[in-house]
């Protein structure tokens, strides 16, 4: 895959430019993990929109140097924009990366032509609860069986018996995360090397804290780009949290994706490119 590294406040950041039109930046979940949303950009038309992907901070390509903090985080999306000389773009953000969508947006409201978030939580912190029940729902009778062992049995294991038992409960939730489970080898990796564990455990440390505070949910209300939250209907994160969030945009959209879990792109890619187009169609006519 082609690319470049730069250095973006302070750090090297490895990113990807493809298109000509309107500015659009794609951002990966994690935290901690890489960029694997180029099936995301191919639902789009190179001609009418550029499209950029980046490697965040301690990401794969990119520099494994601190501080993983989410103010850093959105400093550094905010230095890309400025290294790539855009006065404004359309920031489009999964996961992990729709939340750091959500921040930069919220701190830099005049940089958005408008929010793409993807997947995403919410700001309640309750979801929680709720995505380990949905989980657990999700599975197969074996599969669940097998994750609450495992679950109850990790505490007493070390090493390399430890990181093992890690890594399939983390695919075990993965698959989870589908509608259709034969999708299972197009999902991106989120075991080592592929996700930095250390961002993954600072950076999500900080997240309920960030976004359930008072000054931020004050804030959104204020934000007056348009913004469309997309969640799949099969995804175990309630979208119910989401679609609160979106009423509470000034321009908020919400649209729910039938027969698709959280990479709505693998379980059902044209609807979720309907939607997609539809709004940017919109935005581009404003």
């Amino acid at each position: 895959m082609k690319g470049t590294t730069a250095k973006i406040n302070g750090v090297s950041l490895w990113h990807h430019v493809q298109g000509q039109g309107i500015p659009i930046v794609f951002l990966h979940g994690g935290p901690g993990a890489y960029d694997y949303l180029e099936p995301v950009t191919a639902l789009l038309d190179e001609n009418c929109f550029q499209m950029i992907r980046y490697e965040q901070r301690g990401s794969w390509r990119s520099e494994k140097t601190g501080p993983y903090t989410i103010e850093t985080f959105i400093e550094d999306l905010e230095q890309l924009r400025m290294h790539l000389n855009r006065q404004n773009w359309i920031v489009c953000g999964h996961s992990w990366g729709a939340s750091l969508a959500l921040a930069y947006a919220t701190k830099y409201p005049t940089k958005l032509k408008a929010l793409l978030y993807i997947a995403g939580t919410g700001i309640d912190p309750a979801w929680h609860i709720d995505y380990r029940k949905n989980r657990l729902n999700r599975m197969t009778s074996t599969d669940r069986a097998e994750y609450l062992h495992l679950r109850s049995a990790i505490e007493k294991m070390q090493d390399e018996e430890r990181e093992h038992t890690k890594n399939r409960l983390r695919a075990l939730s993965l698959k989870a995360d589908l509608f259709n489970h034969n999708n299972f080898s197009k999902l991106p990796r989120m075991d080592e090397p592929f996700v930095n564990s250390e961002v993954n455990q600072k950076v999500g440390a900080q997240c309920e804290t960030y976004f359930s505070s008072e000054q931020f949910k004050q804030a959104i209300p204020f934000n007056s780009f348009p913004a469309l939250f997309i969640h799949g209907a099969a995804d175990p994160r309630p979208y119910r949290y989401v679609e609160e969030l979106a009423a509470n945009f000034q321009k908020g959209e919400f649209a729910l994706i039938p027969n698709a879990g959280h990479y709505p792109w693998l379980d059902n890619a044209t609807i979720l490119g309907k939607h997609i187009k539809a709004f940017l169609s919109r935005i581009d006519k404003q």
